[in-house]
């Protein structure tokens, strides 16, 4: 298990350190960053995440970043995400929300969506990119009321949920790297060291019990979880399994 730490490197944010980690699971430390270790690192106007390989900069804790173009861009609701999420829906669970991405594009796409992250470490970074959102006047606009952050066990917040969601959409882990090729992008490395892979049929399972239409990211070549898909909406890289209830056809 990866080291998880935290450190303060603005002598104001001494007591926002203390919090993260006492949420994250994680020590506060302020020596060397070790080889396998992940540390979140707060400064004046900013958070990032840093290992043993960062130097000037580390990975932001921030979902400015994000492409937010309508139009022809990643909010266009004829993108396969939008046409896998549907027309009608309004609410929307991430039951694997991760560092957040998919998320934050679908509030962006008007979508009021719930996040869920059961790592500890995991979802304390997610809350504090939703928190940097403050910082952007027309980011927080949206997400102040379009996404909010649940921590723990999506099974179990997903069999509490009252009022039930339209959507569930689900991005199980993708495989380790084939041998051979690149990397993947520093978010999926992050996650891939974080977080503890679970078991996929399950979790779809309690998806189709809390919602009748869920919505599975898988890379373009992958098998389906499970079955056969009632709906698939391909991309270039990924495409979008939809499995309906019986009758939502």
């Amino acid at each position: 298990m990866p080291r998880r730490t935290v450190e303060s490197r603005c002598t104001t944010r001494a007591s926002d350190a203390e919090r993260i980690a006492e949420a994250a699971g994680a020590e506060i430390r302020s020596d060397t960053i070790e080889d396998g270790e992940y540390r979140i690192v707060l400064f004046k106007d900013r958070e990032e995440l840093w290992d043993s390989a960062s130097r000037r900069r580390g990975m932001p804790l921030s979902f400015q970043r994000i492409d937010r173009r309508v139009g022809a861009g990643n909010l266009s609701h004829k993108q396969p995400l939008g046409r896998a999420i549907g027309a009608t829906a309004e609410t929307i669970v991430d039951a694997t929300a991760g560092l957040g991405h998919d998320a934050c594009l679908l509030a962006c796409m008007g979508w009021k969506v719930t996040a869920i992250e059961r790592d500890p470490f995991i979802a304390t970074m997610l809350s504090i990119a939703h928190h940097d959102a403050v910082r952007c006047a027309e980011l927080w606009s949206v997400l102040r009321d379009g996404l909010t952050i649940r921590s723990g066990s999506a099974e179990a917040i997903l069999e509490s949920l009252d009022p039930r969601p339209d959507v569930v959409f689900l991005d199980p882990m993708f495989c380790a790297k084939r041998r051979g090729s690149a990397l993947p992008k520093k978010p999926a490395q992050v996650l891939q060291a974080l977080a503890e892979v679970g078991e996929d049929e399950p979790l779809l399972t309690a998806a189709r019990r809390a919602a009748d239409r869920v919505v599975v990211k898988r890379p373009t070549g992958g098998p389906p979880i499970v079955g056969d898909p009632d709906l698939v909406f391909k991309g270039r890289l990924v495409r979008y399994d939809v499995y309906l209830a019986a009758g939502s056809h």
